[in-house]
């Protein structure tokens, strides 16, 4: 209402100032609605996709939003090319109404800056509630922020490790970390879900989690604090799982069927590089070739696992999984049909990545090595268009199910299916990881026994703000069956 009023007044006084200014918020409005709908106000986390993301992807994205979103934007444009087009007329006399719009759009102007200095915070303009300047606000500030991330990353990543390990006693020959894509733990049969499409995970002999918790709502942000070890809040790039193998002696190996912006552009490119063997399946940007799909990921680790190598072995695999959309990974494929097409691809690309753990399972078992296996998802996924035929999933941070998360370890010798109810999170991954391997370093203090029923403590998140949120406070998204 009261960015109405400086809209007013500024026709009054000065019209093709307000007509280039209706213009250029009208057009800004327009190209932002649809992606506004889903992810809300522009914030660190939509700012980082921005700069780690390619036009192929960007493409991607787009075309997952419903039509309707699409029209509703050219209709704001076409409100704005109307108003532009309006006939300046001749101002009336200047009068009471006026000034009373002049004030209280001067103390709207003012009120939130005044309200930060009164509790306690800092005077600063920018901190204005008219939502035109917020959202530049929201853009600029974060826009900085991932830009002074990504110069530390960079930093950090061309560092030495500091990693000082104190012993090493590996059970197994080979360890594998399969990380997942997008996957929430509710779409899942062997987690819980209502749909049997995981007949693999939900019979193989080992253990699953079914109360495990992403870090993050997003892959660079999730992945960032769930593999580095974190100091205050900040993840220390150059301090990762992969660094901590090398220091332990192992052999280390990344294979990714997601793309490579730059050689440290990203969180996960920046660990990746680390490894002693690096291979990406898409030799460009993330959606440099769709054509690739996760299980052409196996042909290389049967390359590895063809010759006996005398070092412990870790070999991790980035998928594709299910990122959206979802069709893209199954190729237009499911099985039975919830509600709408991508949902219900978004449920048979869990049959697909079930089928990728099977078959690379098989392959640890025919190495003759012993061997464990750790499978989990980055984050999970929420609805968006809800109970709509254009149903579909996108990121987000304000519900459980985009923490909720599979995670599994599979070994050699395990006897039994187990389920581990006891809740898990994965800020305690590198602690998982030192335990799961047998490398004992400095910089490490487990706090509980990760694989058994020892409780936590409770679980905290890092949200698209960059804050630290109870897990315990959010809302839920449930997978309901129509």
């Amino acid at each position: 209402m009261a960015f109405t009023c400086v809209l007013h007044l500024l026709w009054r006084s000065f019209p093709r100032v307000q007509k280039a200014v209706v213009g250029a918020y009208s057009l800004l409005a327009a190209l932002y609605y649809p992606f506004g709908q889903a992810y809300g106000a522009p914030n660190f986390n939509t700012l980082l996709a921005l700069h780690a993301t390619n036009v192929e992807e960007s493409t991607e994205i787009l075309t997952i939003f419903p039509w309707y979103n699409y029209l509703l934007a050219v209709f704001i444009f076409a409100l704005g090319v109307i108003a532009v087009r309006r006939r300046i007329v001749e101002p009336s006399r200047w009068g009471k109404m006026d000034t009373l719009g002049l004030l209280f759009s001067i103390g709207i102007f003012f009120l939130q800056p005044v309200q930060n200095l009164a509790w306690g915070g800092v005077f600063k303009v920018i901190d204005t509630g008219y939502p035109a300047f917020r959202f530049v606000k929201d853009v600029v500030v974060n826009n900085n922020e991932v830009l002074d991330e990504q110069a530390r990353m960079a930093q950090l990543a061309g560092m030495k490790d500091s990693w000082h390990v104190l012993a090493v006693k590996p059970k197994y020959h080979l360890y594998v970390v399969v990380i997942g894509e997008s996957a929430r733990r509710d779409a899942l049969g062997a987690f819980g879900g209502h749909w049997d499409n995981t007949p693999f995970a939900s019979s193989v002999n080992g253990y699953l989690f079914n109360n495990y918790i992403a870090a993050s709502g997003s892959t660079q942000k999730s992945l960032g604090l769930t593999l580095n070890r974190v100091v205050d809040g900040k993840p220390q790039y150059q301090d990762n799982f992969v660094t901590l193998a090398n220091r332990a002696g192992f052999q280390t190996w990344w294979f990714s069927n997601q793309g490579q912006i730059g050689e440290y552009d990203t969180a996960i490119a920046s660990i990746a590089k680390r490894a002693d063997e690096v291979q990406f399946l898409k030799n460009g940007d993330f959606e440099a070739n769709k054509n690739t799909q996760d299980e052409q990921l196996l042909k290389l680790t049967e390359q590895v696992l063809s010759t006996q190598r005398t070092q412990p072995q870790l070999i991790v695999l980035h998928l594709m999984g299910s990122h959206p959309q979802a069709c893209d990974r199954t190729k237009g494929k499911y099985t039975v049909f919830v509600q709408s097409k991508e949902t219900s691809c978004y449920l048979y690309s869990m049959t697909q990545t079930d089928s990728l753990l099977a078959k690379l399972y098989h392959q640890l078992q025919n190495s003759g090595d012993t061997f464990s296996l750790t499978y989990f998802s980055d984050h999970g996924l929420v609805f968006k268009e809800r109970g709509k035929e254009v149903q579909y999933l996108a990121h987000d941070d304000k519900f459980q199910q985009n923490f909720q998360v599979p995670f599994m370890v599979l070994s050699s010798d395990d006897k039994a299916h187990k389920v581990i109810k006891a809740q898990r999170s994965a800020n305690d991954f590198l602690s998982f990881f030192s335990q799961w391997t047998g490398i004992q370093a400095a910089e490490i203090t487990p706090r509980y026994r990760f694989i058994s029923e020892q409780k936590a403590g409770p679980v905290y998140i890092t949200n698209f703000q960059l804050q630290k949120v109870d897990y315990a406070h959010l809302g839920t998204d449930e997978f309901t069956v129509n």
